[in-house]
């Protein structure tokens, strides 16, 4: 473009350059490049020429002729320099106003059909001056057709046309079935989704991708380690079924077995309970899910407590832990995987145990969930802090608890009533009478506020100290209790004591200790022991009864009678402990009690026939005589 100072379009022609040769060199040069060269010219030839151009009309036949005598005078006149520099300024800046001129009426035709392209190298002045689409170019006169090559070309479109039709047809049928399998995948990914949610389980978003659905299985008050780790994001495979994500849980479904062992032979064994192969719902998979994060937090749970319980003959064998319930028996707790569990054995006697220990193991991490939930939502005193860390649950100890009161109850049960049976044997009236606690549930119409439920009361009072009592009547109006009292904390172990009514003789025979016993051994030398004293003291009462006061007299060892008249011999009662008997020995003092004759009353059948009543009277008779 020009200066502003100049017009805005330029009208002048462009320059032509001076066709006059330069020098004598550029002449004669330009005389050789003619036919026939500078030696070819003459007189002749030259007339002719002059000739020639005048009858052709020629206009600018003097402007061709070279004037040799300009020419030379004009390479004979040295040019201004400034005026040449003049000359090239001006010859730039017209070839830069014809460069700008053409860039702006293509920028500005153009801008019809592409503004915003064109307006980038549209100049603003122009821009301000004409606007922009204000230039266009159209086609003035259409061109002849043929009709023969209008036809092919109408045929050939129609057949495009046909092409593309098929081809929208095909790739919309295709878009349909591709659309038709997502619409029934997404289905049935949203049908068990539902079911899911309908089943009772908690459907939320998992936390670090917020478009994908997750399902909750795991438990709110289980350790942070199992906590985290009770979410599966429920990804839509490729044929719309859910697939859980378990790789928290290592991608293995396993379960806790209990092995009950007897004599160093398997009796008994908790299979965990798994789904069919032909069940693939997603709840059998979630409760699965479920059942295996609560079976890891037990072991992890039952491990921790291990460490306590070493006293109780509990430690950790390679991936087990062993328990010792008593000589022959014993206890083994693994955890596997479901598909390395063994298969169910119906013929083993000891399922009913190994299944109730595993059960009972469920139920107590179940209400330790529950009891940390209660005290999180009950109202604590403000100086009390929440935070207490996490405690050692009790699980094997109560169930180590139990079985010490079972096996307590069990062994003082048969050892009492083989003796109330040996003394019926014997003719004497004997009986006992077994008592146990009853379980108190509370009642759900009477359960105020943030207290826990019926079952949750149930399950607490059962982890109370386990009591029971025996009433043990040797002889009519000479009798004890037996009470057994099995503690869980600081020890577990179980306490026996004996009861004496006021009255009894036993207070002044034989005494229990104060203090109870802890063992069942020493409790059963107390009843043989008591046994036998309150046999000589009966039979020395009847005795006393048929003669002369003070004729028959009780020995030191208050086990055995005497006639006062005979200082050699004597009637000891005894009772033995394996088997347990009871035996009447017509003994010979000194020398250690040597017996003469002895009858024994045991619960075999080989047991003597006569009663003890009738031996002892024949035995007295004797000795009187």
């Amino acid at each position: 473009m020009a200066s502003q100072e100049g017009p805005p379009l330029s009208l002048r022609p462009f320059p032509v350059a001076d066709k006059a040769p330069k020098n004598l060199a550029d002449f004669i040069a330009r005389v050789n490049t003619q036919p026939g060269g500078f030696r070819d010219v003459t007189e002749a030839k030259l007339r002719d020429e002059i000739k020639s151009r005048e009858i052709l009309g020629a206009e600018d036949s003097d402007t061709e002729d070279v004037d040799m005598s300009d020419a030379v005078n004009d390479d004979d006149q040295a040019k201004d320099p400034s005026l040449a520099r003049m000359e090239v300024l001006r010859n730039i800046e017209i070839a830069s106003n014809t460069a700008m001129l053409t860039l702006d009426s293509l920028s500005l035709l153009l801008s019809k059909q592409s503004p915003t392209q064109a307006s980038l190298t549209l100049s603003q002045q122009l821009r301000d001056m004409v606007g922009i689409g204000t230039l266009g170019a159209d086609k003035l006169d259409e061109p002849t057709i043929n009709p023969s090559k209008a036809k092919n070309e109408e045929e050939v479109a129609l057949g495009w046309t046909l092409m593309q039709i098929n081809q929208a047809r095909d790739a919309a049928e295709e878009a349909g079935k591709l659309l038709q399998r997502e619409v029934e995948a997404e289905n049935r990914y949203w049908e068990d989704v539902v079911a899911v949610k309908t089943s009772g389980w908690a459907i939320c978003r998992v936390p670090n991708a917020r478009h994908t659905l997750g399902v909750k299985f795991g438990f709110s008050e289980a350790a942070a380690e199992f906590k985290n780790n009770g979410l599966a994001p429920m990804k839509r495979g490729n044929g719309g079924s859910v697939e859980l994500d378990l790789g928290r849980l290592g991608g293995v479904s396993e379960g806790l077995v209990v092995t009950y062992e007897k004599h160093g032979r398997i009796v008994g064994r908790s299979i965990p309970r798994r789904r069919s192969n032909d069940v693939s719902s997603l709840e059998s998979r979630v409760l699965e899910a479920r059942n295996t994060i609560f079976s890891q937090e037990l072991w992890h749970e039952l491990t921790r407590e291990a460490r306590t319980l070493a006293a109780y003959d509990v430690k950790p064998e390679g991936s087990k832990l062993t328990c010792r319930v008593d000589e022959a028996s014993k206890i083994t707790l693994e955890l596997l995987p479901l598909e390395s569990c063994p298969a169910i054995d119906d013929s083993l006697l000891g399922n009913s145990v190994a299944e109730t220990i595993s059960l009972s193991l469920h139920i107590l991490l179940s209400y330790a969930h529950r009891y940390n939930e209660l005290m999180r939502i009950r109202p604590v005193p403000p100086h009390i802090s929440r935070t207490r860390g996490q405690q050692v649950y009790a699980l094997l100890r109560p169930v180590i608890a139990r079985m010490a009161s079972a096996r307590s109850v069990r062994s003082c049960t048969e050892f009492v009533g083989n003796m109330t049976k040996i003394l019926q044997k014997a003719g004497l009236p004997s009986s006992f009478v077994l008592k146990t606690a009853p379980y108190s549930v509370a009642d759900p119409t009477t359960q105020g506020p943030n207290q826990p439920a019926g079952s949750q009361s149930l399950i607490r009072n059962a982890l109370q100290p386990i009591e029971y009592a025996i009433n043990f009547a040797i002889l009519p109006g000479t009798s004890f209790a037996i009470r057994g009292r099995t503690f869980l904390f600081p020890v577990t172990a179980t306490f026996h004591h004996i009861g004496l009514p006021p009255s009894s003789a036993l207070q002044g025979l034989c005494a229990p200790y104060a203090d109870g016993y802890t063992d069942t051994k020493g409790l059963f030398d107390y009843i043989r022991t008591a046994t036998s004293r309150v046999l000589t003291l009966h039979f020395l009462n009847k005795l006393t009864g048929l003669d002369a006061p003070k004729e028959w007299i009780r020995t030191a060892q208050n086990d055995s009678i005497r006639h006062v008249t005979d200082d050699e011999h004597a009637i000891q009662f005894s009772v033995l402990d394996a088997p347990v008997a009871i035996v009447v020995s017509s003994v010979a003092l000194g020398c250690d009690n040597h017996a003469i004759k002895s009858w024994s009353w045991t619960t075999q059948e080989d047991s003597e026939s006569q009663t003890m009543e009738a031996i002892v009277a024949q035995e007295a008779a004797q000795w009187r005589d």
